[in-house]
């Protein structure tokens, strides 16, 4: 019950502080949030929705910051644009018999194509009692959603951010 009160008080306070990221104008992402290439996932990864969902809970949590501004790839709009790209990703169904199930994806935040800010989330979830492989994934992707939108209120450059760092290394603790 606790982790529930912390998780929604914690929610409530990243959808309060967005909107001054807004004030140049809403934060352009796209619809559906690519993979990285082909390497990325599973083919249990693969057959959910929890990229479109991760979408759409930034959006939803943003309360106006962020909008969808195009199906694909939002990096050539003008204004500001965040591209973000899942660069590992697994679930199995089983719920914690067959072990985590975690998403990490890289975003970059421009405005009118300078960059102003790129960062790297990782998520695990490992919730017993759950045996879909896609319900655990909806579990990341919200979590995924409020830590991009509390990034969002305040933005910085990693000068070691590249699209594939660690993409072949093993996920920690899955060795």
């Amino acid at each position: 019950m606790r982790k529930r009160v912390l998780g929604c008080a914690w929610g409530m306070l990243a959808m309060a502080a967005v909107p001054a990221i807004a004030a140049d104008g809403p934060v352009q992402i796209a619809s559906i949030v690519p993979y990285l290439n082909e390497q990325v996932g599973s083919a249990n990864v693969r057959q959910c929705d929890w990229n479109a969902r991760l979408s759409a809970m930034i959006v939803e949590r943003s309360r106006g910051a962020v909008v969808v501004g195009a199906q694909d790839d939002v990096a050539t709009l003008p204004g500001n644009t965040l591209t973000i790209k899942i660069t590992r990703a697994h679930t199995a169904g089983g719920g914690s018999i067959s072990g985590p199930k975690w998403g990490r994806i890289r975003m970059e935040l421009r405005e009118d194509g300078v960059v102003t800010g790129n960062h790297t989330i990782r998520r695990v979830s490992n919730r017993p009692f759950t045996l879909s492989a896609c319900g655990p994934l909806e579990k990341v992707a919200d979590a995924l959603a409020d830590d991009v939108v509390a990034w969002l209120r305040k933005p910085a450059v990693d000068p070691d951010f590249s699209w594939e760092a660690d993409v072949e290394a093993a996920e920690p603790g899955t060795e």
